[in-house]
């Protein structure tokens, strides 16, 4: 299965509904070198809706706001601003 057919068929349908769940099919895949034609192509394909178009151009362009934070995601946390956290909500 390529990387195309992967985001289409299962990718795709399985996080509609969940940004969440987009969010971790394009970490698996975010830092692979998928050519600017593949995700154009994905981004033309009526089967993604309108925000996973989106956020899939963003994922891919270098320095946006939505690419660090999806690289952000289970990444380590800082002793300090976990402290800062549970200061604030509690222990």
């Amino acid at each position: 299965m390529t990387w195309f057919d992967y985001m289409l068929n299962t990718a795709a349908p399985h996080s509609r509904y969940s940004a969440k769940q987009w969010f971790r099919y394009l970490r698996k895949d975010i830092e692979k070198n998928i050519s600017p034609e593949q995700i154009e192509d994905l981004c033309n394909n009526p089967a993604l809706s309108a925000f996973q178009k989106v956020s899939l151009k963003a994922a891919f362009t270098e320095g946006s706001p939505t690419r660090n934070h999806i690289l952000g995601l289970n990444g380590k946390v800082e002793p300090k601003k976990l402290m800062i956290l549970m200061e604030k909500y509690g222990s």
